[in-house]
């Protein structure tokens, strides 16, 4: 019962967070570790039916659609062991929700109330979705039909870890790139014309002297130098996202690695990351959006070697667009839109 009660409260817990959390999605070539908790029932087998379940699955993506695991599920107090492999299939593995079929087969070992323990074949097929609460971090339940020699439901939920990985091709081959946001250049300071030497007249002649008087030396008057033209401004340039999305695309992490080599060059300075999205969507999670795309700018500049304590983030969600948008269903790549979806990086200090 204890079981059953975290259970609950856990799945409780989840269905509280989803509206608010954006995630990531399936990676090829990453490692899943999936914990997990839930309850099997039945009616054909007395010994596996109306219990507890616990256990773990280690599973390795494949593609983005198919990822192979292995479990191992404990079945009331020691009722059962079942060691199992499936197959999982995922219909939508680029987005944050992600529905799968799961199949497979094992071996459980029952141990019966009355009479010695054996062991059985099983064969399992189910359904069921993740839906992913951070960029390595998943929320996973699942129903799954159990074929021994008899049959059985277990329903389970559960985190999924991604450990690695990479990003899917769907997501690094899209043709439409975001529109940078156009920043004015600084004007060039003006250059001052050298003050010109005055011309010295020529005074009223003196007396002729006698031939022995040194005659006097005309004085000159030194032009002053002009003064130094003002340093130019220090600009960093704008990153930008893709739709609902926080990861950094390659262009972005280009224009990051001259932005951090700027702050390198000019050590004086902190920086102002501020995050905004699209008028698409909720507005709360917009600020949440953009509060983690200002988070992943930072992120990514402490890694090329700028200190944490030169850094400052905000989030303005959708508050401050960029260009003036009416948000529709169909205009979510709109030139308005793309342009909205930044980080803007604000010198505060020389």
């Amino acid at each position: 019962m204890m079981k059953k009660a975290l259970l609950i409260l856990f799945i409780s817990l989840s269905a509280l967070f989803l509206p608010a959390l954006s995630g990531a999605e399936i990676r090829q070539g990453s490692i899943e570790i999936s914990p997990f908790v839930g309850y099997c029932t039945g009616s054909t087998a007395p010994d596996l039916c109306h219990k507890d379940v616990y256990g773990a699955r280690l599973g390795y993506a494949l593609t983005p659609n198919w990822v192979i695991e292995g479990a191992y599920e404990g079945v009331g107090t020691s009722a059962a062991s079942m060691w199992h492999a499936a197959v999982l299939y995922h219909f939508m593995p680029e987005k944050t929700f992600n529905p799968f079929l799961i199949a497979g087969g094992g071996v459980a070992h029952v141990r019966p109330i009355r009479g010695d323990s054996y062991d059985t074949v099983m064969g399992d097929i189910g359904v069921g979705f993740k839906y992913w609460l951070s960029q390595n971090i998943a929320f996973r339940t699942e129903i799954r039909d159990v074929m021994t020699h008899s049959q059985n439901s277990v329903v389970t939920a559960g985190l999924t870890f991604a450990l690695g990985g990479k990003k899917p091709k769907s997501a690094l081959t899209k043709t439409s790139q975001p529109v940078p946001e156009s920043k004015p250049e600084p004007a060039p300071a003006p250059v001052q014309e050298p003050t010109a030497e005055k011309k010295v007249e020529p005074s009223t002649p003196a007396p002729a002297a006698a031939p022995s008087a040194v005659a006097p030396v005309p004085e000159t008057k030194v032009a002053t130098p002009p003064p130094p033209a003002p340093a130019p401004a220090i600009v960093l340039e704008d990153i930008h996202y893709d739709f609902n999305k926080a990861f950094l695309t390659p262009a972005a992490k280009e224009i990051l690695n001259r932005n951090a080599q700027v702050m390198k060059d000019n050590p004086d300075i902190r920086v102002q990351i501020e995050g905004y999205a699209c008028a698409h969507g909720n507005s709360k999670k917009n600020k949440v959006l953009s509060e983690r795309r200002a988070n992943m700018a930072k992120e990514y500049l402490i890694k090329q070697g700028i200190p944490a304590g030169r850094l400052t983030t905000i989030s303005y969600g959708e508050s401050r667009l960029a260009l003036p948008e009416i948000p529709t269903k169909k205009n979510k790549n709109s030139r308005e839109a793309k342009a909205n979806r930044r980080v803007h990086f604000e010198v505060l200090a020389k």
